[in-house]
């Protein structure tokens, strides 16, 4: 269904459930106050709709409004524990602040419960560093008043990986950068996070999915540019 049959519909029905597909419609070509508009009316009549409030989100978060954003996928998520796209946005703000890793991968094992072998999610366990688990000394045993240690086994030495500590995971630090990934929002963070390089590196895969128009892509090609220019 097009943008002008989306716009009759809702001109002649505030309250219909098509109103997050006009929204998107808005959304994809960079109008946000459009979509803003029509996304508070409709939730407005339609509270309960997860498909009106996770395009709300998704603007939220472009616009760097991330607890808004957070507020609205977990609502989402309490409602309808198997909204899998509202699983993913949310894996992706985690994954791009740095912070919350504990629950960046509670995310992810949601995802791979619902859909074993996601790309997604498979591709970002790689990015993601399991926290530590402390572990506790074991007392020492003592007999005959003679202290013995326990053997610690040569494997426990073996297989160490080196953390940095307070270092924040790099977004599309892997050259190869799966396309399932690169969405229009993901870009759209990037952009605001000032990360052109990597926005840019997107957006190229992003433009050989023929079903994307030309123009959103032209206009997160221009806000790069600028902003790499900006930056020079």
């Amino acid at each position: 269904m097009n943008k002008d049959k989306l716009e009759a519909i809702f001109s002649d029905d505030l309250g219909t459930a098509y109103f997050p597909l006009l929204a998107e419609e808005y959304l994809n070509s960079g109008d946000y106050d459009r979509a803003l508009k029509v996304l508070e009316v409709g939730l407005l009549l339609n509270p309960n709709n997860n498909d009106g409030k996770y395009i709300k989100a998704k603007i939220s978060m472009i616009q760097s409004d991330s607890k808004t954003a957070v507020k609205l996928l977990k609502e989402i998520l309490v409602s309808d524990n198997l909204y899998i796209n509202a699983m993913k946005m949310l894996a992706l703000h985690y994954q791009s602040t740095g912070r919350n890793s504990a629950s960046l991968i509670k995310v992810l094992h949601q995802i791979l419960d619902l859909s074993p072998g996601d790309e997604f999610a498979l591709e970002l366990m790689k990015t993601t560093k399991t926290p530590k688990k402390i572990v506790s000394k074991k007392p020492k045993i003592i007999t005959n008043k003679k202290v013995v240690k326990k053997r610690v086994t040569s494997k426990s030495k073996q297989n160490k990986t080196s953390v940095v500590v307070g270092k924040k995971p790099s977004i599309g630090a892997n050259k190869d950068i799966n396309p399932k990934m690169a969405t229009l929002t993901f870009v759209d963070i990037l952009i605001k996070q000032k990360q052109y390089s990597q926005a840019s590196n997107l957006l190229k895969i992003i433009n050989k999915n023929k079903s994307i128009s030309k123009d959103s892509i032209d206009q997160r090609h221009k806000k790069i540019k600028l902003g790499l220019a900006k930056e020079s």
